[in-house]
Order: C-alpha cells, then sequence, then structure tokens
C-alpha cells in the first residue's frame, strides 16, 4: 500500500484541520513538559505528569480518527447522548459531597478510577442540541423566530449550574449560541432583545456583586465564591499603585504570567528554559499561553493565535460547503467554542483577570483533551460529507436581470 493512499485511509476530512491539530499537540507535548516542574516536585516522580498527558494526547488521537469515520446521522444521533449526559453529570456532580474540590463541584470521580468533568460534556451537548434546534426551524428567509423559546428551554439549566461553578464558562457558552443564533438569522428582534437583556443583567450583576459586603463569604463555599468574583471584578483595571511593604510576589500569580511574558522578547528563552513556571501554580493549564511566549517568544504566541483562527477559518468554510443545516451549525459552534476559549484564556495569561479556563488541546488536562479531540473528529467527519461548494451562483431571468446567490 502506497503512503499517499494510507493517509487518505487514515487523515480524512479537511488537511488543513489535521495539520493544525498535529501542530497544536506537538506544541504541548512539548510545553506541558517543561510546566510540570512543580507537579514533579510535588510527586516526586519525574515522569508521571509527562507519561499521563502523552497518554491522554495519544488517546485523543485515537478518537479523532474514530469519530471522523463515522456517518453523519451517527454524528446528529449523539446529540440526545452527549446534552443528557451532561445535563446528569452536572446534576450528579451538585449533589454529590465527594465531588468538591477547592470548594467546586466539576468533577465526578467514576468508581474510584478516575474523574471527569461534566461541564465539558455538557457544553458539547448544548452546542449539539442549539444546532439542532436551528435546524428544525428553518425557513426561506433564516430561523423562524419559535427556535429562541426551544434554545431557552433546552440550555437555561445547564447553563445556570455552569455559571454556579465556573461564571467564565457559561459566559462562553452563551457567547456561542448567541453568534449561532446570528449565523442562522434569528429574528433581529430577537437578537437586539437578546442583547439588551444580556448587557442589562450584566450591569446589574455586577452592580450587586459591587454592594455584597465580605461577611458574605462566610455562607459556605459558593458565598466564598461570590466574593471571590467581587474581588477579580474589582482589581480589572486596577491601577492603584501597590504598597511595596504589603505586596507579596510569590502570592500573585498574575504577576508572574505577566513577567514570564515581559522577558521573553522575540524568540523567547527556548523550550524548557523557563523560570516562572515554578511560581505559577497551574502553569501547565490555566497558564500555559504564558509559559509558551516566555519560551517560545512573542513569534510563538503570535504564531498560536494564528493556529486558532486558521481552526475558526477552516470550520466556517466548511459548514458554508456543509449540505445540511444541523451539520453547518455544528461545525460552526464547534469553531466557536474552541476558538472563544482559546481567546480569552489568552486574555487572562496577559491581562489582569483570573478564572480558570484550560487552552483548548494546549493545556493538560484529561477530560478536556478527549471532549475537544471528539470535537475535532465531528468536524472532520462533517468536512468529509461537505461537498457543496461554497456558493453557487446562478442567472435567473427575471425583469431586473439579478443574479441570486444561493
Amino acid at each position: 500500500m502506497s503512503g499517499d493512499k494510507l493517509r487518505r485511509i487514515l487523515f480524512k476530512g479537511d488537511r488543513i484541520i489535521w495539520a493544525v491539530f498535529f501542530i497544536i499537540c506537538a506544541i504541548s507535548w512539548v510545553e506541558v513538559f517543561s510546566a510540570t516542574s512543580r507537579q514533579i516536585s510535588d510527586s516526586g516522580n519525574y515522569w508521571h505528569p509527562i507519561i499521563k498527558h502523552t497518554a491522554f494526547l495519544l488517546s485523543g488521537i485515537f478518537v479523532v480518527w474514530f469519530m471522523q469515520n463515522l456517518r453523519l446521522h451517527q454524528i446528529k444521533g449523539l446529540t440526545n447522548a452527549f446534552y443528557w449526559v451532561g445535563l446528569i453529570g452536572l446534576i450528579w456532580a451538585q449533589l454529590d459531597p465527594h465531588s468538591r474540590i477547592n470548594g467546586s463541584a466539576r468533577w465526578i470521580n467514576v468508581f474510584g478510577l478516575f474523574t471527569i468533568q461534566p461541564m465539558e460534556f455538557a457544553k458539547m451537548g448544548i452546542i449539539m442540541m442549539v444546532a439542532r434546534i436551528l435546524a428544525n426551524h428553518q425557513n426561506e428567509y433564516g430561523t423562524e423566530g419559535t427556535a429562541l423559546k426551544e434554545i431557552i428551554k433546552y440550555s437555561i439549566l445547564p447553563i445556570l449550574i455552569i455559571f454556579k461553578e465556573n461564571l467564565s464558562s457559561a459566559g462562553l457558552i452563551v457567547i456561542a449560541i448567541y453568534m449561532m443564533m446570528y449565523i442562522a438569522k434569528v429574528p433581529w428582534k430577537q437578537l437586539v432583545t437578546l442583547a439588551g437583556i444580556g448587557l442589562g443583567s450584566v450591569v446589574l450583576g455586577v452592580t450587586l456583586l459591587l454592594a455584597i459586603p465580605e461577611s458574605f463569604a462566610d455562607y459556605g463555599d459558593f458565598g466564598s465564591k461570590v466574593i471571590t468574583w467581587k474581588h477579580r471584578i474589582m482589581d480589572i483595571g486596577n491601577s492603584t499603585p501597590i504598597d511595596p511593604d504589603n505586596y507579596k510576589i510569590d502570592d500573585d500569580q498574575r504577576a508572574h504570567a505577566n513577567m514570564a511574558i515581559a522577558s521573553s522578547h522575540l524568540l523567547g528563552c527556548g523550550p524548557g528554559n523557563s523560570v516562572q513556571r515554578d511560581n505559577i501554580p497551574h502553569a501547565y493549564s490555566d497558564f500555559i499561553y504564558a509559559i509558551i511566549i516566555e519560551e517560545l517568544g512573542l513569534i510563538g504566541g503570535i504564531f498560536i493565535i494564528l493556529l486558532y483562527l486558521t481552526f475558526l477559518y477552516r470550520s466556517g468554510k466548511i459548514a458554508n460547503k456543509s449540505e445540511d443545516a444541523q451539520s453547518a451549525y455544528i461545525a460552526m459552534g464547534i469553531g466557536l467554542i474552541i476558538v472563544l476559549q482559546a481567546m480569552l484564556h489568552m486574555y487572562i495569561s496577559v491581562g489582569d483577570f483570573v478564572t480558570g479556563q484550560p487552552l483548548p488541546l494546549m493545556s493538560q488536562g484529561g477530560t478536556s483533551v478527549i471532549i475537544n479531540c471528539i470535537y475535532i473528529g465531528m468536524l472532520l467527519c462533517i468536512s468529509r460529507h461537505a461537498t457543496k461548494p461554497a456558493a453557487v451562483v446562478t442567472e435567473t431571468e427575471s425583469t431586473n436581470n439579478q443574479k441570486i446567490i444561493l
């Protein structure tokens, strides 16, 4: 069997998506290995973190290969499974006292063997459910107004649960849904109304949050989390001079992330040579982009941004060529949720706001890696079946001789 034929059998679908995927995996393997020095110090096992991450990456590659070989009706048929597994998992995590880690009910312990994050399954389920609803309410002008009610019906409960545990993740899902609705041409009056409600809710929420007294932290894990949100909002854009006698840089992970970026210059200090990785608690996940810039420089940081933007562009091209609406909206939803999360992670790394968001496919984390690989596999499957030209232009005989783009 020739090498070209073997490549066609193993790597189906959009080749640019495959290339972006493998480049991100390769960078992830190197940078996670570099950023896990603190984990190594805590565990005493030099090879354990990288072996674990390698196992997840290899498992993820198999998942991508498996998903790309499914048929479109099988991909669309997974909508209910992901949605209900995610929702039930979220509820289970809320009810199980053993699921709380650092005050957050984000993980489920599966028979004492491993832990999973139901939020990742819920995120995928919501995106796929919204894609199906939008497709089922299509008309010749776009999407019927009745779609909004159904979208709210299926998304409100899981988003509220996610909001309680991870505000930024809930925000990302809401933004992705809104952009999918905009692309699907939901009636503009509904979009404007939703935007107004959203902005009003943010203003009201921030106002109420800033008014909450510090003593609210005494009301359990949720109270403590609310006060944490308050402090993070108060810190945004805070230019108040810092008292050098009271400031401890060892306690400020943002300062170390900013130092990593500031010391990077154009080419960085080289893979494995990061200085700040030992001072950032989650350098291998929540701040991996800062470590990448420190080691690969500004050129490396810009290259990573271009990889994710290329992924979004190809997702849009695949959606545009899809022969059915549901596949198109799934493809666009995948591109949006991955790239929006990537951009938020990058902003956290270089900005003055702290919240836990891994860099998709780049950060260490088993559930996140596998779920993102499922995304990639589904996108490749959709691209494999996408045969419609990007734009079919036909001449239509009419009184004004206009061209109609179908």
